[in-house]
């Protein structure tokens, strides 16, 4: 995968592969995710009273299994995760993923409600904040791209799973377009992943969108 703020798959589409996006496109989707989260991040940040930090958008051309593995290890490998995700439709369609370790979920709601130190994993009270989180920063990205493309793209009610990365992520094979921001608290105790996983069938669409974008821009 590439590292944050740069990007894979970056060189022009071919018909021997029509999956690859060229260099404009790769910046346009950066730009557009970048903007995207800014506003949620802000509101989230004023929500927690500390500052949420975004790496640069990055994105690859990749499948769900290997989505797991690279995101997996990071996540503590095999180790229990904390997930707020639901599936968008609209010019493209995929889902978006808010993602975070068990000991980043309990230390990021913790700002928001009391946690009890000696627990080990989120309970009711703490699962439902981290569905709130989750609601802020991936509708609230949705809907800046929603802005930025010129057509409206609907989310479903986030919802909150927990599991191994395997689990929430999959293990399919097929292609899907992905990209990554990592989060997270400048006090460095909860580091995670807003993930987005877009269709390939839908490619076409988010091309067509992403020029509209950068019309408008």
């Amino acid at each position: 995968m590439a590292a944050p703020g740069t990007t894979e798959s970056a060189s022009a589409p071919s018909p021997e592969d029509p999956l690859r996006l060229d260099a404009d496109e790769a910046d346009a989707i950066a730009e557009l995710f970048n903007i995207g989260m800014g506003e949620p991040a802000a509101a989230l940040s004023s929500m927690l009273g500390e500052e949420v930090h975004l790496s640069v958008p990055s994105f690859a051309v990749s499948t769900r299994a290997r989505i797991t593995s690279e995101v997996g290890d990071e996540l503590e490998g095999e180790q229990p995760v904390c997930a707020v995700r639901g599936a968008f439709t609209g010019p493209f369609t995929g889902e978006a993923m808010l993602i975070f370790p068990e000991r980043g979920t309990l230390a990021l709601v913790g700002r928001l409600v009391p946690v009890d130190p000696t627990v080990e994993a989120p309970g009711e009270t703490e699962q439902d904040a981290l569905t709130e989180i989750g609601n802020i920063i991936l509708n609230g990205c949705l809907a800046s791209l929603s802005n930025l493309i010129g057509g409206e793209l609907s989310g479903a009610v986030p919802g909150y799973r927990a599991g191994v990365p395997a689990a929430l992520i999959g293990s399919a094979t097929d292609p899907v377009l992905f990209v990554r921001i990592d989060m997270a608290l400048a006090a460095g105790d909860a580091r995670g992943h807003a993930l987005f996983l877009l269709d390939i069938a839908s490619l076409d669409a988010f091309r067509a969108a992403i020029r509209q974008a950068l019309a408008g821009l």
